[in-house]
């Protein structure tokens, strides 16, 4: 599950509805060029925001502008914030009502004036080389790739390194590889601000949809359905794992998934139907190795059964190996996360803090996710560009 976050880590949702008005990304705006709006949505994030910040303001590429979120925290956060922003006037505090993680996102885009935009949660952290070299990448590419995207580690509370979240290398038009697998996740992009402005942000309907937790690939398919992606072959995002965050509501994510899928299905009727039956095999087995991880047999032995029915031949020469990989991450998580023991492995690179360890090497050797024929068929479909509305604006209400 390369990106595919499975727990909204953020900030809860309160009920409020979308912020509307000087909240919502607009159109038309001019950025500085060269500049990247960093935006951290937080809620109650005091434990672990300054390390966040700090390995922002700690990024090779200087020309950034760091807007962090409030989003209605009863903590330290905006405390923390405010010393940190004294010390660098590159961040700057943003405060809000409570209203839910796509709601700060969107009032964070709103609020910047760079030419790119890149997000980042307020636990997680990045390598120092991120976005230089996702701006160098992105200016190589021209305007038509509107997303340059990163590989992510799974990391502990500690920052220690327990396993790298499966690396894809999906560039190009990538609407339909992403509709079988969500890639991108909400700390890897760096997106130009145009394209984001096109596609309204994130799409707040999602809220009152009950869809909000798959915001992040909502977000990716909106920018796929009119830009190329590309991305940056190496470990450059740290998404942190935490002992109070671990259980998920999978029955949401997966209805959650199923509306957005559902919604790509009626916009693309050009795209194959075993497109859509491959991509709920991919998250019925994904959930479905969750479950198994978290001991819960039954109902991951059902997500499984649901898989094969809908992708036999993908789902049983894979599942095998799926299933080990899976299970030796959650053994590498238990041991970090639990008691502290260390983990031996064969790279050296399980247990040892993020910043230590070189952004190129492997944790294990990767998992495959794609037959070589269907990562030709699938990277080679495409979506008819001309059913796309430009001026759409169907995520501002």
């Amino acid at each position: 599950m390369h990106a595919q976050r499975t727990v909204q880590k953020s900030t809860p949702l309160t009920g409020h509805p979308p912020v509307s008005g000087a909240s919502q990304p607009g159109a038309g705006r001019l950025h500085r060029t060269g500049q990247v709006s960093v935006i951290i949505p937080a809620y109650n994030a005091a434990a672990t925001i300054d390390r966040t910040i700090s390995s922002v303001l700690d990024q090779s590429y200087r020309d950034l502008e760091v807007l962090v979120v409030d989003d209605g925290s009863t903590d330290e956060t905006a405390v923390i914030v405010r010393r940190m922003a004294a010390a660098d006037n590159r961040v700057r505090l943003l405060q809000k009502a409570n209203g839910g993680l796509v709601s700060a996102r969107n009032y964070g885009i709103a609020h910047a004036n760079g030419e790119f935009i890149a997000p980042i949660d307020a636990d997680d952290l990045w390598h120092p080389t991120k976005i230089v070299k996702q701006v160098a990448l992105m200016q190589e590419r021209g305007d038509h790739v509107g997303l340059v995207y990163t590989w992510a580690r799974g990391i502990d509370e500690q920052d220690r390194v327990f396993f790298d979240l499966m690396p894809c290398r999906f560039r190009g038009n990538v609407y339909a590889a992403l509709i079988m697998k969500n890639f991108v996740g909400s700390g890897a992009p760096l997106v130009r601000t145009q394209s984001v402005d096109e596609v309204g942000g994130y799409d707040a309907t999602l809220f009152w949809r009950g869809a909000d937790c798959c915001a992040d690939f909502k977000f990716s398919l909106d920018i796929a359905e009119r830009y190329q992606f590309d991305f940056v072959p190496e470990f450059l995002w740290g998404y942190r794992f935490r002992a109070g965050s671990m259980s998920t509501d999978i029955e949401a994510m997966l209805l959650s998934h199923d509306l957005i899928v559902c919604d790509a299905r009626r916009r693309h009727p050009e795209l194959p139907p075993k497109l859509f039956r491959w991509a709920r095999a991919h998250q019925y087995l994904e959930f479905g190795l969750t479950h198994l991880s978290n001991a819960r047999l039954l109902q991951g032995g059902w997500l499984l059964l649901k898989a094969i029915s809908n992708d036999p031949s993908a789902t049983l020469q894979g599942g095998l190996q799926r299933v080990s990989a899976r299970l030796r991450r959650s053994s590498t998580l238990i041991k970090l996360m639990g008691a502290g023991v260390p983990c031996d492995d064969d790279s050296g690179i399980v247990a040892r803090k993020f910043f230590e360890i070189d952004p190129t090497a492997f944790c294990s050797r990767p998992t495959t996710q794609l037959s070589r024929s269907r990562f030709a068929y699938v990277t080679g479909l495409r979506v008819e560009r001309d059913r796309v509305d430009p001026f759409a604006a169907n995520h501002t209400t």
